[in-house]
């Protein structure tokens, strides 16, 4: 994601569909974890705006895989809520993006300690 344009939709995803799942689509469950992500949103996606504006995406590469993940199980969860979907299918989406998403922080704290040793 080299582009503003990218991060406002990804992050228009993450914050419109946890909207949607603390108001229309709540079950009575907690609604803090909707409310954290979108605190999360609306404080990275400045950070990734003036990353693109200052030509510095190759610094964000890793954070931006993450928002693309958070959009993408903000949508999973939405999609649950409206209507379940088959099990085999909702575990494989699931372990897919814990997958990516260890694969991301294991990415991310081998380059802060490369940051480090330099």
């Amino acid at each position: 994601m080299k582009n503003r344009s990218s991060f406002i939709i990804c992050s228009a995803v993450i914050i419109i569909s946890n909207i949607l799942l603390l108001s229309f689509f709540n079950n009575g469950e907690e609604i803090v974890s909707n409310l954290f992500v979108i605190v999360v949103t609306f404080f990275l996606l400045p950070i990734f705006l003036s990353a693109v504006d200052s030509n510095k995406t190759s610094l964000v590469r890793l954070e931006s895989s993450a928002l693309l993940i958070m959009a993408s199980l903000s949508l999973l969860r939405l999609v649950n809520r409206i209507d379940t979907m088959p099990v085999m299918l909702n575990n494989i989406m699931i372990l897919v993006v814990l997958g990516i998403g260890i694969l991301l922080i294991a990415l991310s704290i081998v380059r802060i300690y490369k940051n480090r040793e330099k």
